[in-house]
């Protein structure tokens, strides 16, 4: 790449992000979701879109899928993963209660399974597994700010929520390391899966209770003008363990956030993260939309499709967690509150879809199913839970 280049591609970075944080700003007060308008700037402003008019304009190619563009977008979600797993912390997973723990495991493994059965039909068996396995994982930033607006962190019906979306990170990322697995094996018979999944069960638990005991401790002893460095330092380590073991670099992340959270100095390392995301956390959303073709979306094909994943995974996604949730609740329409926070899938499913599309597994139609279903899940999800917990609350003033 030439210094030009370089310059315009740092160019089309600022520019992204600046019109991205534009649009969350403007649509704070409708409650839109921020990573649905970072989709929505990537696809708007895309070399398949009004980026190409520019480019043609300004003669300069500016808005273009770079390697820069790449690369930063792949630290991004890095980041993102890494402030999930700090977020969670081990403490969190441990005392999250075996009603959680099943809500959590049979709403990721329920859409997975539908969704793979479903699309097993029309494409791949490595398309429509990792289909399934995008469907699997909640993501909670949808409705995080409904819960921080509404004062509902102290709600009983919200805290199974809040308990199953940390545990149902780690059954998506179990999810996602069998399904690669698989794919990379090729076909097997039914007992030779069992045993691929043993083994890749065997080997997450494995290093991450490991990483649980050692990490926080090495953290303990670095002094505090180290600590950030030595938890990046971290961080890089453990993805390339991981990457030479065959995991994805996402689920290493995940493991070292986890871990790291588990020190007595995870606030500064926290505070750390959280500037690196305002800076870069909004990139790799924007670097999906930029990849998918917006005209795709007018296909019947990919609305059909799209559609039918979604209400699969709406639907059985509050099928796995509902029972569990009533159980504990005690109450329908606290039990249907808690299993509506937890149908928007937002970055999970996104982050497999970048994995599969960048590893040739996803063409666009497929990029842009999952898409769709990741903005359609979050902005159902979002809408219905906001409602229903204001009349929940309306009815017990």
């Amino acid at each position: 790449m030439t210094s030009d280049q370089v310059y315009l591609a740092l160019l089309e970075i600022f520019l992204l992000i600046t019109v991205a944080q534009g649009l969350k700003i403007s649509s704070n007060k409708a409650r839109i979701p921020p990573l649905i308008m970072e989709l929505i700037t990537g696809l708007v402003l895309s070399p398949f879109a009004l980026g190409e008019v520019i480019n043609a304009f300004v003669g300069y190619q500016i808005f273009t899928i770079n390697s820069y563009l790449l690369l930063f977008s792949e630290f991004s979600v890095i980041l993102l993963i890494f402030a999930s797993g700090l977020e969670h912390g081990f403490k969190s997973l441990r005392t999250s209660g075996y009603l959680a723990s099943l809500a959590a495991t049979f709403g990721a493994v329920l859409p997975f399974v539908g969704v793979f059965f479903y699309m097993n039909f029309f494409v791949s068996f490595p398309v429509a597994i990792l289909m399934g396995a995008a469907t699997a994982a909640t993501s909670l930033a949808a409705v995080a700010s409904i819960i921080e607006s509404e004062r509902l962190e102290n709600e009983h019906y919200i805290k199974i929520t809040l308990s199953a979306a940390a545990i149902d990170d780690v059954v998506a990322f179990i999810i996602l390391s069998i399904s690669l697995a698989i794919i990379d094996t090729g076909g097997l018979s039914f007992f030779e899966l069992v045993k691929l999944t043993l083994e890749v069960v065997v080997s997450w638990v494995i290093i991450f209770l490991a990483s649980v005991f050692i990490i926080p401790r090495i953290i303990s002893v670095v002094s505090d003008s180290l600590v950030v460095d030595m938890s990046l330092l971290i961080l890089f380590i453990l993805v390339t363990v991981m990457i030479t073991l065959g995991f994805s670099p996402i689920i290493a992340a995940f493991i070292a956030g986890v871990a790291i959270a588990e020190s007595r100095k995870a606030e500064r390392i926290r505070g750390m993260v959280k500037t690196m995301i305002a800076i870069f956390g909004s990139l790799f959303f924007i670097t999906i939309g930029a990849q998918t073709n917006v005209f795709t979306f007018v296909s019947t094909d990919v609305l059909v499709q799209g559609s039918i994943i979604t209400v699969l995974a709406i639907v059985l996604k509050f099928a796995g967690i509902f029972p569990f949730a009533y159980v504990y609740n005690k109450d329908i329409r606290k039990a249907i509150a808690s299993s509506l926070g937890m149908i928007p899938r937002g970055e999970m499913g996104l982050v497999i879809s970048s994995i599969a599309f960048s590893n040739g597994v996803f063409n666009q139609s497929d990029l842009s199913e999952v898409i769709f279903m990741s903005l359609t899940t979050t902005a159902i999800g979002a809408i219905a839970f906001e409602r229903l917990t204001r009349k929940i609350a309306k009815n017990e003033t």
